[in-house]
């Protein structure tokens, strides 16, 4: 009777998230996810095939995990903004695998179009009831929303150099300066 391969896949998982975020597709390497999941290359071709599918298999699985964690209410996007800000405070991982999507897989994957098409369809039900604007295409209004959330992720390290860290001041209130900012976005407009 072969081995079961649920705890091998498992671990391939675990290590693949924590390469992919670490170093993107182009600096993964198969050979060190296969070392730190205490498996060997072949069995990451054999279950999840060439490393870009494996790459796509993480941030599919990363994005969905986030999506059913912190669920939109689009009539209140700024406590959604706050929700999302805290999960990726605890998650960095996430972030990191959406940004490096961002920037070497430039192509949709289904599981997040899927996840992507619900929150647009709620936002736009939203604009309708005029619970939020409506003078800015939910699409990008969902894509402002979540910029917002990862703007200082994703802000230049000069102009982060300008807000240095201390000790006695570790993290500035970023979510309280997040939520504000998506309040102000998402007012509905008076016409």
């Amino acid at each position: 009777m072969p081995p079961d391969a649920t705890e091998t896949k498992r671990r391939l998982m675990k290590a693949a998230v924590e390469e992919f975020a670490a170093y993107g597709l182009a600096g993964a390497r198969i050979d060190r996810i296969a070392e730190n999941a205490k498996a060997n290359k072949r069995s990451i071709y054999v279950h999840f095939g060439a490393k870009e599918e494996l790459f796509d298999m993480v941030v599919a699985d990363s994005m969905s995990e986030l999506a059913t964690a912190v669920a939109i209410d689009a009539g209140n996007l700024p406590d959604y903004a706050g929700e999302l800000h805290d999960r990726l405070e605890r998650r960095p991982h996430v972030r990191r695998l959406y940004l490096w999507a961002g920037l070497e897989r430039q192509r949709p994957i289904d599981a997040e179009v899927a996840e992507y098409r619900r929150n647009v369809t709620a936002i736009e039900a939203a604009q309708e009831a005029g619970r939020i604007r409506a003078d800015i295409p939910a699409v990008d209004l969902m894509a402002m929303v979540i910029a917002l959330v990862i703007s200082w992720d994703t802000a230049s390290w000069s102009l982060k150099a300008l807000r240095p860290e201390t000790a006695a001041d570790p993290v500035p209130d970023r979510k309280a300066a997040v939520t504000a900012a998506v309040t102000t976005l998402t007012r509905p407009t008076r016409g």
